[in-house]
């Protein structure tokens, strides 16, 4: 329940704290004193759009405005937890707007989005205005009206549950052919750039081998000259250097026995002797095997060319870049390979989610069917009890083809208020007095089924008058005793029926027009009710009436 709204320089507001009841609470006075402006600052705090226009700068530089709320309910309590959001005994949402055109708003002293304030809105304030009775004609409104009427809660979320995860599932599969369609055109391109890497046969690190062979087989007269050369000098001249060593080896054998230094050492020239007659050996084997082979060194030159010109065509640099792009070739490959079984897998889950879907969709239409008949009894018996005795209204349903978010049923609210003309779309025939009748009987409807939380009518009685509006007045009043009803009214026969009756009016201060309002007691009451009756808040006639009509 809407417990209190505090409002700090808002339009022509100044500094107001309004308290309010539970039961009918009335809200009078005079055209322009500033009786909407009171729901206007409550919207903002239920997250509509903030205006700067609407800070008073000669007041204050910023516009702040609270509303407090008693007793949360689960579904309040389940949706502070979820945005984690303090939990208290009361609810209270802030909204400060600077005349800038800044906005903050804040859920129990913490920075909340005004995604977030929507989200607590439709659970806290159900707001009815004149301005918005179109809304009752829309098809989407009037199809969560009557499942609100009919009691589809559970149908509903198992339906819409199914029917989202269903959509998932599509969305996954038309991105997946999506993706095939946009592989194909690739396709062709991608298997021959892999056909030729892959025919190209590319072993890791041969570059670096290929260009130290095709050194060696270029410069071959250089190498094979030095190496005929040191050959020579090692082991074939006459005087090389493994003689000399042989020879001075024979002449210091007879130092062996003297000293074990002079051991040593022979030992050591030993060693050199060995390596170096192995040395001469392998040297004289490269002589031998190195030779230039003109074709030997066009094929390493061929193959060396084509590993460049791959390198230049895929703006790689290596062997072993060419070799990871080859990899990354193969794996494209292989997932176009995989894409039609997998779209094959997906379509399959789809067509049975799509199934599950129309079965569930088969079970809401039929709690909807089934509830239609007695739903429509019950707004015509509402409507002739507000004056309407020769109205029909209707609920009309169209069975779609295809499902959608709200399931197979196509809604359209029908009404005739005269008598022998049939009934039309509510849309197209309503006129804005019988249209406010229609909003009252659903909400009426709405509120013995507990389903709205606080309920505020802004002049909604617009277009009826005399005992007609003494009806729309009970049905309020009925309203009230199962939830709080603020009803904004310029009918005393409305207003009569109010638990609390607070009076709009305006004031000036410092030359400047402010609005305020004022709990009346009974006896103000009484001249207010006179007030409006007759102009005349003296008039004795008009306050006789004033207390008959709060009797």
């Amino acid at each position: 329940m809407l417990k209190t709204l505090f409002i700090n320089n808002y339009a022509l507001i100044d500094k107001l704290e309004l308290n309010f009841n539970s039961g009918l609470n009335v809200i009078t006075g005079e055209t322009g004193a500033g009786k909407s402006i009171i729901i206007g600052a409550l919207g903002l705090v239920l997250g509509n759009r903030a205006d700067k226009s609407v800070v008073n700068e000669k007041v204050n530089n910023k516009c702040i405005i609270e509303a407090v709320y008693d007793n949360p309910s689960d579904k309040i309590i389940s949706l502070l937890t979820e945005y984690d959001f303090d939990k208290e005994a009361e609810l209270r949402i802030r909204r400060e707007i600077t005349s800038t055109g800044k906005s903050r708003a804040f859920i129990n002293d913490t920075p909340a989005s005004l995604v977030q304030l929507k989200a607590f809105a439709s659970l806290l304030v159900d707001v009815n205005s004149q301005n918005q009775t179109y809304i009752y004609k829309k098809s989407e409104f009037q199809i969560a009206m009557l499942d609100n009427l009919a009691s589809t809660e559970i149908q509903l979320k198992d339906y819409v549950f199914n029917y989202k995860k269903c959509k998932i599932i599509q969305k996954e599969l038309s991105e997946l052919i999506l993706k095939e369609e946009e592989a194909q055109k690739q396709y062709d391109f991608i298997k021959f750039q892999f056909e030729e890497l892959e025919e190209a046969a590319l072993v890791e690190g041969e570059e670096t081998l290929m260009r130290s062979e095709l050194q060696i087989l270029d410069n071959a007269e250089l190498i094979k000259l030095a190496l005929h050369n040191t050959t020579q000098s090692l082991s074939q001249k006459d005087e090389n250097i493994v003689s000399s060593l042989e020879a001075l080896m024979l002449e210091l054998q007879s130092l062996n026995s003297f000293s074990e230094s002079y051991s040593k050492l022979y030992e050591r020239i030993s060693s050199s002797l060995i390596e170096l007659q192995d040395i001469a050996v392998e040297y004289e084997q490269l002589n031998e095997e190195t030779e230039f082979d003109p074709n030997k060194f066009k094929q390493l030159q061929d193959r060396l060319d084509m590993i460049l010109h791959l390198q230049q065509k895929h703006r790689l640099h290596t062997v072993e870049e060419l070799l990871e792009y080859k990899n990354l070739l193969d794996t494209k490959l292989q997932e176009f390979a995989s894409m039609s079984q997998d779209i094959i897998k997906l379509e399959s889950k789809y067509k049975e989610a799509k199934s599950i879907v129309e079965s569930k969709a088969a079970v809401l239409s039929k709690k909807r069917l089934s509830s239609i008949p007695g739903i429509m009894r019950r707004i015509n018996k509402g409507l002739q009890g507000l004056g309407m005795k020769d109205a029909d209204f209707q609920i009309s349903v169209n069975i779609l083809d295809n499902v959608t978010v709200n399931g197979i049923d196509e809604i359209d609210f029908l009404f005739s208020s005269n008598k022998g003309h049939k009934a039309d779309s509510l849309a197209k025939v309503a006129s804005g007095g019988e249209l406010s009748r229609v909003v009252l009987t659903l909400k009426s409807m709405l509120s013995s089924n507990n389903n709205l939380p606080t309920v505020i009518f802004d002049e909604i009685d617009t277009g009826v008058s005399g005992d007609i509006a003494t009806k729309v007045g009970d049905v309020m009043s009925q309203m009230a005793d199962n939830m709080q009803v603020i009803a904004i009214t310029h009918l005393p026969q409305i207003a009569s029926k109010g638990d609390f009756h607070y009076k709009v009016f305006k004031k000036e201060l410092n030359d400047i027009t402010f609005s305020d309002i004022v709990l009346l007691d009974t006896q103000q009451r009484k001249s207010e009710l006179a007030m409006m009756l007759s102009g005349d808040e003296n008039n004795k006639s008009a306050l006789a009436m004033a207390s008959e009509l709060m009797s």
